[in-house]
């Protein structure tokens, strides 16, 4: 739907940024807050620990693909919708955070999963600054 009018190198870069914010988020930042509400059995760290990142590569690999067709639709929503001020973009990151994230996926994981408040908080606030830099860069360097 969107071939030709998304720049592919810009969005690939993004989501290399959002990567490194991710890894930062989850890891260095928030990781033992994510861990405590996520309430994440012991036994399971332990496990994932002793796994290293090396374990991991198919979640990353899952997820990097995830986050790139996130950047890819957002950025073809940009140019689709005429946006051509980065804060413009910005503000389009935050009504589909609102509307898309927010108030559903990160909304239900609390009132039907169990999930607690500070999850959503937490959560919450990484998506809204993953996609109001989405829609930022993605005028940017569109």
């Amino acid at each position: 739907m969107f071939g030709g009018i998304v720049n592919i190198g810009s969005a690939l870069l993004i989501t290399v940024i959002l990567f490194v914010i991710g890894f930062l988020w989850y890891g260095p930042l928030f990781g033992n807050l994510w861990l405590k509400l996520s309430k994440i059995p012991a036994a399971d760290i332990a496990k994932a620990k002793k796994k290293g990142m090396g374990g991991m590569w198919k979640q990353m690999v899952l997820g990097f693909i995830g986050t790139f067709i996130l950047v890819y639709v957002l950025s073809g929503l940009i140019v689709l919708l005429g946006i051509t001020e980065p804060m413009q973009g910005a503000v389009l990151g935050f009504w589909v955070w609102l509307g898309f994230f927010a108030c559903s996926t990160l909304l239900n994981s609390v009132l039907w999963e169990g999930k607690p408040w500070g999850l959503f908080a937490l959560n919450g606030l990484y998506w809204l600054v993953v996609l109001k830099l989405t829609g930022f860069l993605a005028v940017v360097w569109g």
